[in-house]
């Protein structure tokens, strides 16, 4: 049993490098393969394929992400510095590891099924996060509703940020809004 974790968490780790990397158009299972240190036929007894190898990586990097937040969260006051936090640590990583790897823009996009469940997940955490605040009922619209409209404006935030310095202020006027928005009272 050790040994078949041992051969997952290797290919896991050989896959993430090359994905981020390459990107999923130039990935080959044969470069997870070399990278993992392993044969073609082992890594197809751990990924079936490559959609099934690129799906394990994006939940793998988003489980990781959404732990380390919220391991800080509980450390944070009020609405906006928790969303502040949660905000720039989801939204920052894509846009620091597309600049370094331009090709790792392929792992935040939407026309693949695991990056979608990235946002949902994202988008659920920021509705736990304002579902308390003070003026959900003035916006009429549910925590759900807004955090879906919070998490894919940020999405533009990427397409008009010219570097990463400027998606970091983007972010962080979008949330000091947002957070204003619901937490004002009457």
């Amino acid at each position: 049993m050790a040994a078949k974790q041992s051969k997952e968490k290797l290919a896991l780790i050989g896959a993430t490098e090359v994905f981020t990397r390459y990107g999923y158009g130039r990935t080959t299972m044969g470069d997870i393969a070399a990278k993992a240190g392993m044969s073609r036929p082992a890594l197809y007894l751990v990924f079936s394929d490559k959609d099934a190898a690129f799906s394990r990586v994006i939940e793998h990097l988003d489980r990781e992400e959404l732990d380390s937040i919220a391991a800080v969260l509980p450390t944070l006051d009020g609405v906006e510095a928790k969303l502040l936090h949660a905000c720039l640590s989801w939204g920052m990583r894509g846009v620091e590891l597309a600049a370094v790897h331009p090709d790792a823009a392929d792992l935040f996009d939407l026309r693949f099924p695991a990056v979608q469940q990235i946002y949902e997940n994202f988008q659920a955490l920021v509705a736990e996060l304002i579902a308390g605040a003070p003026s959900l009922a003035k916006l009429d619209a549910t925590p759900q509703e807004l955090a879906r409209t919070f998490v894919y404006a940020m999405r533009g935030f990427r397409e008009a940020a010219a570097d990463p310095d400027d998606m970091r202020r983007l972010i962080t006027v979008h949330v000091r809004c947002f957070a204003l928005a619901v937490t004002r009272r009457a």
